[in-house]
């Protein structure tokens, strides 16, 4: 099966689908840092993949669960993002690439966390190396 492109319009119709799965990874991020944080001040060094570390306080193993579920939640926003054909490119700031052709030339069209529609499309060069930004002309498809 040959790469697929995709078109402005078809960008926009994942932007809630996107918006949804973003917001959702930065909030289980934000819920990781604090159950770190809380680990630590226990004395205990978190593993996200590891089996809980035995400990005589008696919330380190619920803090220990909390983390991998958070990390579990994370992962799977993750890989909802990557399914619909984009490139997480900037996980803060939300911002996911899809291919795109225009006048025969390869490039990416961006989307960006907080932003309604497909905000920019920046071709590659030759070697398939992303140019600067150009504004989206947007096209109806049909």
């Amino acid at each position: 099966m040959g790469k697929k492109y995709f078109t402005v319009d078809e960008v926009n119709e994942l932007i809630p689908q996107l918006d949804h799965h973003f917001r959702k990874m930065l909030l289980h991020k934000k819920e990781m840092s604090k159950t770190t944080v809380r680990l630590r001040k226990l004395g205990v060094e978190p593993q996200l993949l590891e089996a809980a570390p035995p400990s005589g306080a008696p919330n380190v193993q619920e803090l220990h669960r909390q983390l991998q579920n958070h990390y579990f939640s994370f992962k799977q926003n993750l890989l909802a993002i990557e399914r619909t054909g984009g490139e997480i490119k900037d996980l803060e700031l939300g911002r996911v690439d899809f291919p795109s052709l225009e006048d025969g030339r390869e490039g990416r069209l961006t989307w960006q966390l907080g932003v309604t529609e497909a905000a920019y499309r920046h071709p590659l060069s030759e070697e398939g190396q992303s140019l600067p930004f150009e504004k989206a002309k947007i096209r109806r498809v049909g």
